[in-house]
């Protein structure tokens, strides 16, 4: 982890300190400079990025809330180990929950707001492209909370977003070391034009397709893996 990634370009100014700590740790952990089972002091990551104590420890606490992070007492946080299992639940949890929402959205879903949608899942696309994670990743929970929101169910957002983060951080690895990283994120572009057109069949499909990426990008390198040895 390095300050360069809390600097104040135009995506960072609207978000607060500790917002970009938790953004940054994320990143941190779908790269590997953050291990899983490994614990981390609030001391020492706040050295890291060259602040104080406290928004580090503001936004590791909003990690644990969403299961990423455990708190160890006088200990600091460990992040938690995710097993291929544990990834499969989360993914049949992620398909229940947002393909039926999304589906319904999509019937009353106005131009203006697929609009607004779109500039983001372009911005995904470029921040992909760059394998510029902390914003790829900042952006694509905004995309797709954006879109639940839509469903004006602040709990299923909370719900929804909880899931995937934990997900997404494990996932990632996976979907970058597959080399299918731009090909996830054009995936929002697609899903806008199905809702765009009331095209149901088509959200539902490219919704569980991308969901399922995670399971999908493991299976191929456990294959990979396989066939090197």
């Amino acid at each position: 982890m390095n300050r360069k990634r809390l600097s104040g370009d135009s995506l960072q100014k609207n978000r607060s300190l500790r917002e970009q700590i938790g953004s940054a740790i994320r990143a941190a952990l779908i790269t590997g400079e953050m291990e899983s089972g490994e614990t981390y002091s609030v001391p020492v990551i706040a050295e890291k990025f060259g602040i104080s104590a406290t928004p580090v420890r503001e936004a590791m606490l909003d990690l644990v809330k969403d299961g990423i992070l455990i708190a160890l007492p006088n200990k600091g946080f460990q992040v938690v180990s995710t097993s291929a299992e544990t990834l499969r639940e989360l993914t049949e949890i992620r398909l229940l929950l947002e393909i039926r929402v999304t589906t319904e959205i999509a019937k009353t879903i106005t131009p203006k707001q697929i609009a607004r949608l779109r500039e983001i899942a372009i911005s995904i696309q470029e921040f992909a492209v760059k394998k510029d994670l902390l914003h790829f990743i900042e952006l694509d929970r905004e995309f797709h909370s954006g879109i639940l929101e839509l469903s004006g169910n602040k709990m299923l957002v909370e719900v929804a977003d909880q899931f995937r983060s934990r997900a997404r951080i494990h996932a990632l690895p996976y979907i970058m070391a597959s080399g299918q990283l731009e090909t996830s994120a054009f995936e929002h572009i697609q899903l806008l034009d199905a809702m765009g057109k009331r095209d149901l069949e088509t959200v539902a499909r490219v919704m569980e397709h991308h969901i399922n990426y995670t399971i999908d990008a493991m299976l191929s390198m456990s294959l990979v893996k396989k066939a090197s040895k």
